[in-house]
């Protein structure tokens, strides 16, 4: 049934469409080669054109776009502090409005439709999407600090490798123990453009909102106070469980996805790089996937 259902997913039948959302993954991952306009703007442009080739975008799906640009630009300027509230805010209601789907001008990718990757699990879609992304690659570009040296991967990796170990334990087990899922191992048909999809369309771009984007500057905002760290993880938790909610609408599940987050969140703040945060995310996305019912168990 997978089969059947996901024989339409080879890439090479949507040419243009697959090129488009190569560029744009390429558009991120040029970010951690060289951060410089130059090279992931010149990725994202080709993207956009490909995008209009394809259909996936028209050319009112700039407007919102080119906002969040300029949003994310100057926010990290020599400002006062009210425009510097006005951007922040603006910044946040644009990206939510891309994360939910809610503004005109895109069409996003379906690949797969009511996929039964799991007994007794709700049925999954799979999909590129091309709004989403955009909440994540700009705060990337301008305003997020990334790893640059071997020494600061390696101490990073020190950190943040127990702390996503433990994580992803306390996760499954909470799973486990309110029959959120069951042990399921298995390779699933849409593996490999899964992990494609996952990593580059999914956790790095919410990583970069959530975390690097939303809870740093909270954190910033709610200055040295003893619950500046715990209140910026815990308000960002809150954005990020709303937004699971056109995922899967099961209030457990939910509930385990606002722990999720704010394990996201404690690793961000203690490591300070964004890579620990995605990295445990990616991680915890791959172990559900591989390991254990695939969203989640229906009822």
């Amino acid at each position: 049934m997978q089969e059947a259902a996901f024989s339409h997913l080879i890439i090479w039948k949507n040419p243009i469409t697959s090129m488009c959302f190569f560029a744009f993954g390429m558009s991120f991952i040029s970010l951690w080669v060289r951060k410089t306009p130059a090279l992931w703007a010149s990725f994202l442009l080709i993207a956009y054109i490909l995008a209009f080739e394809a259909n996936i975008a028209t050319w009112i799906s700039l407007i919102p776009v080119l906002i969040l640009f300029f949003c994310h630009y100057y926010l990290n300027k020599e400002i006062q502090k009210s425009a510097r509230f006005l951007l922040f805010g603006s910044a946040v209601v644009l990206s939510l409005a891309l994360a939910f789907h809610f503004l005109p001008g895109f069409h996003n990718w379906k690949l797969a439709a009511d996929l039964a990757i799991s007994p007794g699990a709700y049925p999954y879609n799979l999909w590129f999407n091309f709004d989403k992304p955009f909440i994540g690659i700009f705060a990337l570009a301008f305003g997020i600090p990334l790893i640059s040296s071997r020494p600061q991967l390696l101490k990073v990796l020190k950190l943040s490798i127990p702390m996503s170990l433990a994580g992803i334990l306390i996760m499954m087990g909470i799973s486990l123990h309110f029959d959120l899922v069951k042990w399921d191992p298995k390779i699933p048909v849409i593996f490999f453009i899964w992990l494609i999809d996952n990593l580059i369309f999914v956790c790095i771009p919410e990583e970069a909102f959530f975390r690097g984007f939303i809870q740093r500057w909270l954190f910033n905002w709610f200055g040295e106070t003893p619950l500046a760290g715990f209140g910026s993880i815990f308000v960002t938790s809150i954005f990020f469980t709303l937004l699971h909610l056109i995922w899967v609408a099961n209030l457990p599940f939910l509930c385990l996805v606002f722990v999720a987050s704010m394990i996201y969140g404690t690793i961000y703040q203690v490591t300070k790089s964004i890579e620990a945060s995605i990295f445990c995310h990616f991680g915890l996305n791959l172990t559900h996937l591989l390991l254990f019912t695939y969203p989640a168990l229906q009822g």
